[in-house]
């Protein structure tokens, strides 16, 4: 049965907990649920904390450079354009044979240049030889990653040989409910792939006997980044295979290349606010909050407006409030905003506008829509003098639709009979966590729901089976 579709033997908005209708059940089943707890459902960690991230602040171009792979242009010999050398993994351990990486900016283009050892006499290792083959990380190559709005979840991926092939793609990170996680709390990540987005990254090769050198100019606007906001930071790392000492090395520490949450944080110019963190969790069906840490740092201060811009499947939503921010000053902004869509991906744009509507800070967010209610048992089947039943709940509905609810457990058996009945309370959290005993109940097959009601009734519902069988050392009846 699908937990969305639960239907209830009666309107339980308006049931009562008559007394002897609780004795009946107590004879047969002391209690439904012991030991209930709220959590929190987490996210997976990121390998590297936030202050292990190599951070990179590039010159503004005043010319664009020459791409033919000389280096010899007055951006790159600023020192702010050094990125500095590539490593093994997580380790500080630098590659055998040198890698170093430079960048630059303008209105229009993002510039990277990598200059990388060889050994002499040695062929570099080139199978590749069409654009969108993603077989090219086979190759001696270098690989650039993007994450244009710093999301840890959406980024862009090119990869260059050294016979100048292109492979490029776009990515997303997804946190879903983990089907074979422990319950319904359990998340993963899941990435998702687009080979046909096209980066149009101009690039130029330059192979010498002793190295060779990659120069690519990515346009601003592939990536979303046209008219980025002075002080835009964004999420970076270059990457390289090496056939030679057989080697993967990184500019930006990291244990996975796909993982965004790694990368470096690359600054282009002075920022004028700073978000030191961004909380949209939880997004569900009904009212949601998103809540921002804002910070001054240079300018002015004024009147700012906040705006969200939230896709989801059949809903286009856009959002904004005002909010004054002194110089030097801190606060924290919220919103409120509904969600009609019960599941699915989603897709949020936030972006920081000053008194005259110029940008100031932009980034972007995904998430799935979890569904309203799943319930899962720990154990499908079970012994009549079994131990307690693992019972897991997750509630997918909107944080500020969450704080008006309360959850209300049955227990039904095969023939629609009511076994026992338990208002669990407030929620508290959007998992919950309990044990449901199974000693007294008769051998057969039951159901437990469990539902959430706002004054409206039933906002969400799940349900999941258990068969009880008897003890094989059950005594013999007379």
């Amino acid at each position: 049965m699908r937990a969305d579709t639960v239907v209830w033997s009666r309107p339980i908005a308006r049931v009562v907990l008559v007394a002897a209708a609780l004795v009946a059940a107590a004879a047969a089943h002391a209690e439904l649920l012991e030991e209930i707890r709220f959590v929190r459902a987490e996210a997976p960690e990121a390998p590297v904390p936030e202050a292990d991230r190599l951070r990179f602040a590039p010159p503004r171009a005043t010319a664009p450079p020459s791409l033919d792979g000389r280096l010899d242009e007055a951006v790159w010999q600023e020192p702010s354009a050094y990125l500095g050398a590539f490593r093994l993994g997580l380790s500080a351990t630098p590659a055998r044979h040198a890698r170093e990486a430079w960048a630059a900016y303008d209105d229009d283009y993002l510039y990277f240049a990598v200059r990388l050892e060889r050994e002499p006499g040695t062929e570099l290792r080139v199978l590749t030889l069409e654009d969108d083959d993603s077989a090219v990380w086979e190759d001696d190559e270098v690989e650039v990653f993007v994450d244009p709005f710093s999301t840890g979840s959406e980024y862009f991926q090119m990869i260059v040989n050294s016979a100048g092939v292109l492979y490029d793609a776009g990515h997303v990170i997804v946190e879903v409910p983990d089907p074979g996680g422990a319950g319904p709390g359990d998340m993963k990540l899941e990435r998702r792939s687009d080979d046909a987005w096209s980066s149009g990254v101009r690039r130029a090769v330059l192979v010498e006997e002793e190295q060779w050198t990659v120069e690519m100019a990515l346009p601003l606007a592939s990536v979303g980044l046209a008219g980025a906001p002075a002080g835009h930071e964004l999420g970076i790392n270059l990457t390289s295979a090496d056939w030679d000492t057989e080697e993967y090395t990184c500019l930006s520490p990291t244990s996975n290349w796909h993982d965004p949450r790694q990368f470096g944080v690359m600054t282009l110019g002075e920022p004028r606010l700073a978000v030191d963190e961004i909380d949209l969790s939880g997004v569900g069906p009904g009212r949601n909050l998103m809540r921002l840490d804002v910070r001054h740092l240079s300018g002015p201060g004024g009147e700012y407006r906040l705006s969200l811009t939230l896709e989801a499947p059949g809903q286009w939503l856009q959002r904004s409030t005002d909010f004054t921010l002194p110089e030097g000053g801190r606060r924290e902004v919220g919103l409120v905003f509904d969600v009609q869509a019960r599941q699915g991906a989603w897709s949020a744009r936030i972006d920081i506008t000053d008194a005259a509507g110029a940008a100031v800070f932009a980034t972007r967010r995904t998430g799935a829509l979890p569904g309203p209610m799943t319930v899962r048992l720990g154990s499908r089947a079970t012994l009549a003098d079994g131990p307690p039943v693992p019972v897991t709940a997750r509630l997918g509905v909107g944080r500020l639709t969450a704080r008006g609810l309360t959850l209300v457990a049955r227990l039904v058996d095969q023939a629609g009979t009511l076994a026992a009945e338990q208002e669990i309370g407030r929620v508290e959290g959007p998992v919950l966590s309990a044990v449901m005993p199974v000693k007294g109940l008769r051998p057969g097959l039951y159901r437990l729901e469990i539902a959430a009601m706002g004054e409206e009734g039933v906002v969400a519902a799940g349900d999941d089976l258990l068969r009880v069988a008897a003890s094989p050392f059950a005594e013999a009846g007379p």
